[in-house]
């Protein structure tokens, strides 16, 4: 089994750490603040029981959406892949996301689909990549639809700041990226390091044509269902948002989790939902009882069925463990 190209265990355990001190910090602000609010109202009737549920099944249909973009993704990059592991994998990459940390479920996916669709782990972890790129395009442009253009008062400002501080240090990475790349052709080694990052950018520069147009068609499908499960999940809380709203809490959400935080984006996203809750002037009870039941949609479903899968078709945790080591 080839593993050339995951991250090695101790830049995994750098991030690990790393995300552990954002997370506890975070969720000690959190807590502190959940303290000083009425306690949460879990739902109880059937309306809302209900609503909780079809959010559970369509995030499910996300999943399954996700699964087959990575199918389309290691087709046209020369894998071999059959859905039932690209499906399959998913749900364990999000057992791995939600109980270990540095994002592990990643490396997980990557390891177990090298041998099973006949690629390389490279190539595996460019397909990745792909994915991240196109959803963090989606979200992006539909964050600032959002926060721009329909939701002009929602605390905007603040958020706008934040963006442009963003976009400045997006900016100097960028330019840090170009001088190491001048050192590194001035030295002679910008050949061999663009030679061992070709089969990980491959899948990115592939996203062209009618195979770009059919995966950005994919994620956009992918995110309207998660929309619908944070909207459904929002009427299960009784938070009072429309779907605009629900997108809006989306977009934000996920661009906060791109932070290093630790399992199940603990912290960044709790902190992401009040944010975003309090910005549209809802009552903190509700948003409170609102991200009880996000973790509990976006977290225990798909962590279980991983956990079933895993045991299943991939040898049990103690086998996934060692494999993501």
């Amino acid at each position: 089994m080839s593993t050339a190209g995951v991250p090695p265990r101790a830049g995994r355990r750098l991030a690990g750490w790393a995300g552990a001190i954002v997370s506890l910090a975070t969720l000690a602000a959190i807590v502190w603040w959940a303290t000083k609010q009425d306690p949460p109202e879990l739902p109880t009737s059937g309306g809302k029981l209900a609503a909780l549920g079809l959010a559970v099944v369509l995030y499910f249909a996300a999943c399954a959406v996700r699964g087959e973009r990575w199918q389309v993704l290691l087709l046209e990059n020369g894998a071999r892949p059959h859905r039932i592991d690209t499906y399959g994998l998913i749900a364990v990459g999000y057992l791995g996301n939600n109980i270990l940390p540095a994002r592990a479920g990643d490396a997980l996916r990557v390891v177990l689909i090298v041998p099973r669709a006949q690629t390389d782990a490279r190539t595996a972890i460019g397909t990745l990549v792909a994915e991240r790129l196109c959803d963090v395009l989606v979200l992006g442009l539909l964050f600032l639809l959002l926060a721009y253009g329909l939701l002009s008062g929602a605390g905007t400002d603040v958020l706008g700041d934040r963006l442009g501080t963003a976009a400045i240090v997006a900016g100097a990475a960028l330019a840090l990226c170009l001088v190491v790349a001048a050192v590194l052709h001035t030295r002679g080694h910008l050949t061999r390091v663009w030679a061992f990052l070709q089969p990980m950018i491959a899948a990115t520069a592939n996203l062209k044509g009618r195979h770009g147009a059919e995966v950005l068609v994919l994620t956009v499908i992918v995110w309207a269902l998660e929309g619908s499960v944070w909207y459904f999940t929002a009427v299960a809380a009784d938070l009072g948002v429309d779907v605009i709203e629900a997108l809006y809490l989306l977009a934000l959400s996920s661009m906060l989790v791109l932070i290093p935080a630790g399992p199940g984006y603990a912290g960044t996203m709790d902190a992401a939902v009040l944010i975003g809750s309090r910005a549209l002037d809802k009552a903190s009870s509700a948003a409170l009882t609102y991200l009880i039941l996000l973790r509990f949609v976006l977290m225990v479903p798909i962590t279980v069925a991983g956990l079933v899968i895993g045991a299943v078709r991939y040898g049990g945790v103690q086998r996934l463990l060692k494999a993501r080591s």
